[in-house]
């Protein structure tokens, strides 16, 4: 996260390109005083007399019986147009850290409204600073005021993927609201040129939107992680801008589909618009993980099964569409190395192409090396992957059950 106090935490990595250097940061903050949804002292906030702002040490805590607006959230949501629907699916996200208070965005994955359940993703960095907030508030499109404040319990996340899943129970708020959940797509459809939005609490002012469109479909990010750690990040990279507080919220395609979780930006005196976003295919794989190995249990991390191979994009390039004419980059992925506890050794060999994994009898085609260990996160235990492969000229399937040593943390 960025914060006004620690040089370390505002300048996450430098990275040289050209003879240029360039900044990149994530995009949380420390908010300053007044700069908590500037509406009245019910943001948090007092007044202390000489034009100053004093906080109040309980900005984050709901008040015991909120008032609502007559109606509020009893209409149906048909009539309103898809992209407007991101605004209810995006929160405000702020999170206290012994003194300190950060400002983010988060994104709702999936949502009870009867119970006032939800599942909410967002960057690993806004809820983690030195360890998990003591206390995370979630804020919904058109109530950031405290008395609207619901509050958010820590489920897991990954360090090293930027990634993390809140749970909200019983919210009076969410049972009278508009909130709904985000619709997933698919990021592996994503291309150059495609419009975007990018909604979230930049500047911890409340929930704003901006638009732009794809620059980048798939990069290779090197970061400063929320520990210090430097993490690298496969993101798809925007033009839209990205301020700080936009982290952890959704980057939306022109019909208000997820298609990835907003992370960071690089910024510079010579630099413009250049945001990043974490496709939404990962994201999505993450969340499930979480919440089936997190929830409820004593663990705060992502668990993925490991084969022992390691693989590589040995040819690359570009087909086109003869359809749609889009451009579309695409990998050829081969095993380079195989490591002594491979579970499946005596059956795959260096060189071999690996054409899809199915698991449980759904079948990723694999056409870009990095789906193979982004696939790999939605397996558990028991379950049955089926992986093709081509050796030479003959393509056979391999099968691996899912037993308990094959599983992994991921940090």
């Amino acid at each position: 996260m960025i914060t006004s106090k620690s040089i370390r935490a505002a300048i996450l990595s430098v990275v040289l390109v050209i003879f240029m250097a360039l900044s990149l940061s994530s995009c949380s903050f420390e908010l300053s005083f007044g700069e908590l949804f500037p509406f009245d002292t019910e943001d948090g906030y007092e007044n202390n007399g000489d034009g100053n702002q004093s906080e109040d040490p309980d900005i984050n805590p709901p008040a015991d019986n909120p008032t609502f607006y007559p109606n509020s959230g009893s209409e149906s949501l048909d009539n309103v147009p898809a992209n407007n629907r991101a605004l209810l699916s995006t929160v405000s996200i702020i999170s206290k850290f012994g003194d300190n208070t950060g400002a983010g965005s988060g994104v709702i994955y999936s949502i009870n409204k009867e119970a006032g359940d939800a599942y909410i993703v967002t960057n690993y960095h806004v809820v983690y600073y030195e360890g998990v907030a003591d206390l995370i508030s979630l804020y919904l499109y058109g109530m950031e005021n405290k008395q609207y404040a619901i509050s958010a319990e820590f489920v897991g996340g990954s360090l090293t993927n930027d990634i993390a899943v809140l749970k909200v129970t019983g919210s009076d708020v969410l049972k009278n609201s508009y909130a709904t959940a985000a619709t997933f797509t698919t990021s592996e459809d994503v291309h150059v040129f495609d419009k975007v939005i990018v909604v979230g609490n930049a500047n911890g002012y409340g929930m704003s939107a901006t638009t732009g469109m794809i620059s980048v479909e798939s990069q290779a990010l090197d970061i400063e992680g929320a520990d210090g750690s430097t993490i690298t990040l496969r993101v798809i990279r925007v033009d839209a801008a990205v301020n700080p507080g936009n982290s952890g919220g959704g980057l939306y395609d022109e019909n208000g589909n997820i298609i990835g979780i907003v992370s960071a930006k690089t910024y510079g005196d010579d630099i413009d618009d250049m945001g990043y976003a974490i496709p939404s295919d990962l994201a999505k794989n993450l969340i499930d993980n979480i919440i089936d190995n997190c929830n409820g249990t004593s663990s705060t991390q992502v668990l993925r099964p490991t084969i022992g191979v390691v693989v590589e994009a040995s040819a690359q390039g570009v087909v086109v569409n003869p359809e749609t004419g889009e451009i579309i980059q695409k990998h050829v992925s081969t095993i380079s190395s195989i490591t002594d506890s491979c579970v499946i050794k005596d059956q795959i060999a260096v060189g071999d192409i690996v054409n899809s994994i199915t698991i449980n009898g759904k079948k990723t085609t694999i056409e870009r090396y990095y789906q193979i260990p982004d696939t790999m996160l939605s397996a558990r235990v028991g379950d049955e992957v089926v992986i093709n492969v081509t050796r030479d000229i003959t393509t056979f399937d391999i099968t691996i059950i899912v037993t308990e040593n094959m599983i992994s943390p991921v940090r």
